[in-house]
């Protein structure tokens, strides 16, 4: 016999039949971005299902990023944003976060990535992003007092280093990376003078992307992500 557990096979519900109808609309094209949908008493005939359950599976499309709902107004079909879609993922990522192993592939990926990133913003920064950036850097070292000001302006610079290379898939993987990464973070940011650190390299990275130097600035986000790491076990092993 199967060691396993019994589990009872779910009858799916009504409103995600009528989702999985609606998103097949949109997939084949009979609805478009920007489309409005049929008012909710339409949809209800036409699926054959109460308003009720419309509704709940227009609330679940609009979760996803499908459907934008308007209040005292029709749904409207909109272009998925990217963080929506990495954002179905959290859940499986909260269980690989959960053992040594798995946190530690984390913080490679987000090292490799990173470190790809700062490397084509210091070959693509424009007068206007180091200046920008330049703000960020300011307001990290104003924010060195408080843990959580300081980690809200550390993910604003990180973010905004992706930002300059202009693509909003990058600003989408950096921005999730980071927040499936918050407990890193923030653990890290507890060790006494890891934000001074973190400071530190900051500003090493954007003299890097201010100079245009991809070598110098890929060497400082590595060195950076590394002693990020190094802060965060030792904090762990600290605690018991």
């Amino acid at each position: 016999m199967w060691d396993v557990p019994n589990q009872k096979i779910r009858r799916r519900k009504l409103y995600e039949e009528a989702a999985e109808k609606i998103e097949e609309w949109i997939r084949t094209g009979h609805l478009k971005v920007g489309d409005r949908l049929p008012a909710e008493r339409e949809l209800a005939e036409m699926l054959g299902i109460g308003r009720t359950s419309v509704r709940e599976a227009l609330f679940a499309l609009s979760k996803k990023g499908v459907l934008e709902l308007r209040n005292g107004g029709r749904a409207v079909v909109t272009e998925p944003d990217a963080t929506v879609i990495l954002g179905e993922f959290s859940g499986v990522v909260a269980n690989l976060l959960r053992d040594r192993e798995g946190l530690r592939n984390f913080q490679d990926a987000r090292e490799f990535w990173e470190s790809a990133i700062v490397r084509r913003a210091a070959m693509m920064a424009r007068a206007s992003d180091i200046a920008d950036l330049e703000r960020h850097l300011a307001e990290n070292k104003r924010a060195l007092a408080d843990v959580d000001a300081f980690a809200r302006s550390d993910v604003a610079f990180h973010n905004r280093v992706a930002a300059i290379c202009g693509n909003p898939l990058f600003d989408a993987l950096n921005a999730t990376l980071a927040e499936w990464l918050t407990e890193q973070r923030l653990t890290s940011l507890r060790q006494a003078g890891s934000a001074a650190r973190a400071y530190a390299s900051h500003a090493q990275i954007f003299e890097a992307i201010r100079a245009r130097d991809p070598a110098a600035a890929e060497q400082a986000m590595r060195e950076h992500l590394s002693e990020v790491s190094q802060f965060y076990w030792r904090t762990r092993h600290s605690a018991g």
